[in-house]
């Protein structure tokens, strides 16, 4: 029973050490686990065969204008940032954050399905701003 407590608190202050200093912390914490909202959360993953150390991601539905300002808070700290604009608006996109020792890189990615429905995902790992790029928009 020791052993359990102490690999899940492990587990959250590596999470919690990934993101700190992140406005998207704040959106998986206080939205997670909200009405309409479904998180997911995956450590050491594969993903499009790339490894992942981090993937967490969020879907929620009528919480748009209440996520937009943590996005815009991360924008201003990216030192990359890939938007798809449509009639002016931002629907889509992503955020590169300053990298984590041992060249982690971290992004913001996120889309707005309208409606205040949309999709948040950070992901940590050592992947290129390429790479992000390869699983965004390759076909399976």
């Amino acid at each position: 029973m020791g052993v359990l407590v102490a690999v899940a608190w492990l587990l959250s202050v590596a999470t919690a050490t990934a993101q700190r200093g992140l406005a998207v912390d704040e959106v998986f914490s206080r939205f997670g686990r909200a009405k309409g909202c479904t998180m997911v959360e995956m450590h050491d993953a594969k993903l499009g065969g790339h490894r992942l150390d981090i993937y967490k991601s969020l879907t929620y539905e009528r919480l748009g204008t209440a996520i937009e300002p943590y996005l815009e808070a991360d924008r201003r700290r990216a030192s990359k940032i890939r938007e798809v604009v449509e009639s002016g608006k931002v629907v889509s996109g992503y955020y590169m954050m300053p990298p984590l020792s041992g060249g982690r890189n971290r992004y913001v990615l996120f889309v707005d399905a309208g409606k205040g429905n949309g999709a948040v995902i950070y992901i940590e790992g050592r992947l290129s701003p390429d790479d992000i790029m390869k699983l965004c928009f390759s076909r399976r």
